[in-house]
């Protein structure tokens, strides 16, 4: 019993409550049976069993099963509540258990019922119409059975379609998570574009007007040095900042996109950024690209961007870089190369993200990505993206 205090509620002790008053009204106002004290201990084990029908439905069944075989036996004419408790605590196990069981407790319920109207003496399961009897006691043995495995197989949909509702939501949350994962990965890569480039360029700029500054043998030559310098840094510093401030406002409104980019000016911006940080870039830039898809465009000009940072970062000032930037009739096309370092390239650190950034975008379009070093010490990256794929 210590198992059940945890669990037993109000309604356990409203099921007896009820069962022991019907049993109660039953014995005063009903026909007298005659069993005095004994017919009043009946009637409260019956109800006081019943309480626990939620909980242990085939024990309270087999104790219902014994007090009505009792109840025959002591009383002239039987007990009524227990049979009837009996008849509830059939249809509870039908509802808790499998059908082996509720089988089981089927048989032993009619077996009791037949026991009982057997022994009335008064032939009711004999002559002409004792078999009308016994089939309609089947029947009614049945009724608690059909009920409670109608309530089961209810339960059971219920927690099917919780199930499938929890694994909706599930399915919900994981593609969120995934379209966040992505959304930050396009931020992180559009951040990653926009901030190294321009840092990159702002660092050998800086590096060379402290050079100049330090190593220049004439006074006006280290000035006029370190002011070019200075001013470079001042317009890739303003650039940097016109562009976050553009990606900021996709950011909050993604239908700007579109009207806040010209690829061809991103190109001729990064070139000229490269030329001033001590790159000599030859830049040939197809005019039939305008004609291209936009995102297409757009990448090219990303990757064109980040092929001039790595040869900042690699090959340092003084090196030579040739872009070329064409469409045919099925890709669009870029190439970067550079002639390798002419000095200790530049102390730039690492993003790690530089190459794998490209190749992301790229292979996203459909495009393909191809780099590696050339015979004369430098590197070549090549983009090929098809006009025909997703924009």
């Amino acid at each position: 019993m210590e198992r059940f205090r945890g669990r037993w509620s109000w309604l356990d002790a409203a099921i007896v409550a009820v069962a022991g008053g019907l049993g109660a009204v039953g014995v005063v106002l009903g026909p007298s049976s005659g069993g005095g004290a004994t017919e009043w201990v009946l009637v409260g084990a019956a109800a006081a069993a019943l309480g626990l029908v939620r909980h242990v439905p085939l024990t309270v069944f087999a104790v219902e099963v014994v007090l009505t075989l009792v109840g025959d036996a002591a009383l002239p004419v039987g007990g009524h509540v227990a049979p009837l408790a009996g008849v509830v605590a059939l249809g509870a196990v039908a509802y808790r258990h499998r059908w082996p069981a509720t089988g089981a407790a089927y048989l032993a319920g009619y077996a009791t019922i037949l026991v009982a109207f057997g022994s009335d003496g008064d032939g009711l399961l004999t002559g002409a119409d004792g078999l009308v009897r016994i089939v309609t006691l089947a029947l009614t043995v049945a009724a608690p059975v059909a009920f409670g495995r109608y309530l089961a197989g209810v339960r059971l949909a219920s927690a099917v379609a919780e199930e499938r509702v929890r694994d909706a939501e599930e399915r919900r949350d994981a593609e969120m998570q995934a379209i966040r994962l992505a959304e930050r990965a396009r931020i992180a890569g559009d951040l990653h574009d926009l901030v190294a480039h321009h840092v990159s360029a702002i660092a050998l700029q800086a590096g060379a007007a402290q050079y100049a500054a330090t190593h220049a043998p004439d006074p006006e030559q280290r000035l006029s040095v370190a002011v070019d310098s200075l001013g470079a840094i001042h317009t890739s510093a303003g650039q940097a900042l016109v562009d976050l401030r553009s990606l900021l406002r996709v950011l909050r409104n993604p239908s700007e996109q579109e009207s806040l980019v010209d690829p061809e000016q991103m190109i001729t911006d990064a070139v000229q950024r490269s030329r001033t940080a001590g790159l000599h870039v030859v830049a040939h830039l197809d005019k039939g690209t305008v004609e291209a898809p936009l995102t297409l465009r757009v990448t090219a000009a990303r990757v064109v961007q980040e092929a001039l940072t790595n040869a900042l970062k690699h090959a340092g000032p003084g090196a030579e870089v040739e872009t070329t930037v064409d469409v045919d009739d099925t890709q669009l096309s870029v190439e970067v190369a550079n002639s390798g370092p002419v000095g200790p390239p530049p102390a730039l650190p690492e993003s790690g993200h530089g190459l794998a950034g490209m190749r992301e975008r790229v292979e996203i379009l459909g495009g393909t990505l191809a780099a590696g070093p050339t015979h004369s010490g430098g590197w070549r990256l090549r983009v090929t993206l098809p006009l025909g794929a997703r924009t």
